[in-house]
């Protein structure tokens, strides 16, 4: 299961977030396990059946005036409740509010980070949970390459050295976009939907047999790669099999499956001499095309059936 702490929640988003640390620095290291968050709007008045103590609590401006209206005493011993819990991971005041005297008394003596942000509850929680979603998505590592063409996420598999990096590498030359080469992270997000991604130590770089290792940005300029794509079509390359039989018309829809999310899938064997870089483009344009419903499959068998039954009358 993926996690991430407190601490780098601050390191990444502080700035983006208008985030600071007002108490129990202490607890920074408490892992954040779920993209949910809560509002303990009924804990505050002592209903805690179901109480989703794992996640991030949100104080908005209702909460934080309930609060308030409580005497010292009575707000310790709320709070206290909620955050006790071993569980708990952190606090967040939005809006800019100021922590009262009992919430300071108890993050610093629970050692639970007490946050705030100067942002509304509304126009924190959606970044926020996008922000969690990406980085606790469930997420497996394969070899491959991934670019972006014509603005549709595509997969490169294969065995070693079918030349993958070499199809990217020609992709990114004729306009399109890398966005990882050899190690390809692929996460789960939003339900059904797969995005691909590089990997830190390899990130715009490509390893070409006979040059070595290039480095995509500084080559071909920052508009030639992606930082991540959502994954839309896989093409498998395999060396020509002469007692295989390729698929000629495209009747037959073949799928390929990540995270159990199944993900379009085209086989090209590939010979000498053969351009697939243009194929992947052409798989490209035909993919996008069959998302919005056109099937050229379809257009050849009513045109022979036109013609079919313009011959029998």
């Amino acid at each position: 299961m993926s996690t991430i702490d407190v601490n780098t929640l601050l390191e990444e988003k502080s700035e983006d977030f208008k985030l600071e640390l007002l108490s129990g620095n202490g607890g920074l290291g408490r892992k954040i396990t779920v993209s949910d968050i809560n509002r303990p709007g009924l804990a505050l008045i002592g209903f805690f059946e179901h109480f989703p103590y794992e996640r991030i609590q949100i104080i908005g401006t209702s909460e934080y005036a309930y609060l308030k209206h409580l005497d010292y005493d009575v707000q310790v011993k709320m709070l206290n409740e909620i955050f006790s819990h071993k569980n708990a991971v952190c606090c967040i005041l939005t809006k800019g509010l100021e922590s009262t005297d009992a919430m300071m008394k108890v993050f610093t003596d629970l050692g639970i980070p007490l946050l705030r942000t100067e942002l509304s509850f509304s126009s924190f929680i959606g970044d926020l949970i996008y922000y969690l979603d990406g980085k606790l998505a469930p997420s497996i590592k394969i070899h491959g390459a991934m670019t972006s063409v014509y603005g549709l996420g595509i997969l490169i598999v294969g065995k070693s050295a079918i030349g993958k990096s070499e199809c990217a590498l020609e992709l990114v030359k004729r306009g399109h976009k890398l966005i990882a080469d050899d190690i390809i992270n692929i996460r789960k997000c939003f339900g059904q939907t797969l995005v691909g991604s590089s990997v830190e130590i390899t990130k715009n770089l490509i390893e070409v047999r006979g040059i070595g290792i290039i480095n995509i940005k500084d080559l071909f300029g920052i508009g030639t790669i992606l930082d991540e794509s959502l994954i839309e079509l896989v093409i498998r390359l395999e060396e020509w099999d002469p007692l295989k039989k390729y698929e000629r018309l495209g009747i037959n829809e073949y799928y390929t499956e990540f995270l159990s999310v199944k993900v379009p899938e085209i086989t090209i064997p590939v010979v000498p001499g053969r351009n697939i870089a243009g194929i992947v483009e052409t798989a490209s344009l035909n993919q996008r095309l069959k998302s919005k419903g056109y099937s050229a499959v379809r257009d050849l068998r009513d045109r022979l059936q036109k013609e079919i039954n313009r011959n029998s009358l």
